[in-house]
Parts: C-alpha cells; structure tokens; sequence
C-alpha cells in the first residue's frame, strides 16, 4: 500500500458512520457471508473467537448462530461502532475498544480470528498478521477478507485525470502482497482467493455518498487538506467514464478472502 490509512482518521471515520452504517452496508454484508461460508469444514467449533473490526456486529450474529457455545469477543477502533454492536449482540459477548495492531489481548489466548473488511484500514499489514498469530493459540485459524487493489479502480483514474500528484482514494494491497504478509507472519497453510464485486450507482456522487456513509472516503495520511474545486470535481465527473448499463456508473469492489492456520 502505497498511501497509509491515518489511523486516528480511521476511528473518527466510522465513529461517525456507525448509526447509519447498516443502511449501506449490503456489500459488506455480503462479502460477510461468503467469509463465513468457509468456516463449515475447518474443524471443531472454536471456544474463543476474535471478531476484529467487528463494526456494528453482524459477523459477531452470524458467529453466534454458527458456534452458540463459543465466547465472542468484538473489537474495534471505534467506540460508537462497538455501542451500536452492544445493542445487536447482546450480554454474553466482550466488547473491547482497539487497534488491529496492537491486540490487547494475552499471547495464546484465541481459537480464531475472525475479521471482515476491516485490516485494510491498518498501515502495517504484516503487524497485524504478526498479532493475529501471537493471540492465537497453537493449531488456530485466522479467517479474513479484505479490499484488494482493484477496488475502486474507476474511481481513483477518474481522479488521476482531474486531480494527478493527490490521493483522492484510499489504495489497497494486492492478493500476493496479502499472502506474503501472511505468510511471513508464521503461519502455515496460508491461501487467499479474490473475487470482484461490481455495483451499479446512479452517478458518482451516489457512490461517493455511499463510502462517506460507510466511513471508507478517503482517510489516508496524505489525502488533500483543501477543499477540492469546483472545475476538478467536474474533471473527475467527466472522466468517470464507467457505463453501468441503462444509465449511471458502475463501480468495482474487489474482496480477498484469506484464511491460515497457526502451527
């Protein structure tokens, strides 16, 4: 990743998003599902589970329909995030307010770690892969996706045109780097798949609305701290050129899913 996620951004980013988050989050909840479609055949349900970036919790719902005997442990940057999980979750669940790569967690103490769409906001991906591993116990799984480097690939040409030498969208690591960071983090049987997802909108201002709802516009340390003008937003509009069938734009998500185990 070439421009990093400002972290203190981060958490006031979806700190500000989390009351209307699940309102726009149908792709996060489907790329959701399919994360956990891969749990059915790796083994005994797990006693611990680490949810990070558990957003609003619907992985952690899911989690608990799926293994109803296991301990949940919800994690994330944002505290509005993890009120909002409290209200969908429950008692029960432990609800810890922290950063991916810095897990305040013992060493060995989690069976799996869980997380959706959230390590690709962190700077330092290897890290994470190294805190993942150290939390975990011997012989348990990490389970995760994140936003490959083709996501919204439309969107940052349109503003490589309008706008060159600023970074107006967030970057992302492609699937070998995530596998070399997983990898090299220790752990064994590591595999990623990719897969994109493409949206319809029906103009960009839709989608752009879409990712200030969901808290992921632009956070990276060296996004532009003026106000973009008038005639460069008008650049970018016209350079959008991605026809979404009958009318408006199409945009292009792509997920990698990775899972690894720890020796």
């Amino acid at each position: 990743m070439n421009a990093h996620p400002d972290k203190r951004w981060v958490g006031r980013s979806f700190g500000a998003a989390a009351a209307g988050y699940d309102g726009v989050a149908g792709l996060q909840r489907g790329i959701a599902e399919r994360l956990l479609s891969r749990l059915a055949a790796d083994g005994a349900p797990p006693a611990v589970i680490l949810d990070v970036g558990a957003g609003t919790g619907y992985g952690s719902t899911r989690l608990r329909e799926l293994y109803p005997g296991s301990r949940i442990i919800l994690l994330d940057i944002a505290d509005a995030m993890l009120r909002t999980a409290r209200e969908r979750v429950g008692p029960g669940a432990c609800y810890l307010r922290g950063d991916a790569e810095a897990l305040p967690l013992a060493a060995a103490s989690v069976d799996l770690v869980f997380s959706n769409l959230a390590i690709q906001w962190c700077a330092d991906l290897a890290g994470v892969f190294r805190e993942f591993r150290r939390v975990l116990k011997p012989g348990g799984r990490v389970l995760f996706s994140t936003f490959g480097a083709d996501t919204l690939a439309e969107l940052r040409r349109a503003w490589a045109v309008a706008d060159p030498g600023h970074t107006h969208v967030n970057e992302f690591a492609d699937a070998a780097e995530v596998w070399e960071a997983l990898a090299g983090a220790g752990f064994v049987r590591a595999g990623v798949e990719r897969e994109t997802c493409r949206l319809h909108y029906a103009d960009v201002h839709a989608l752009m609305r879409e990712l200030k709802g969901l808290g992921a516009h632009n956070i990276t340390a060296d996004r532009p701290r003026h106000l973009t003008g008038k005639r460069t937003l008008r650049r970018m509009l016209d350079a959008y050129a991605a026809p979404g069938g009958e009318g408006g734009i199409q945009a292009g998500f792509e997920a990698v899913y990775g899972r690894a185990w720890k020796p």
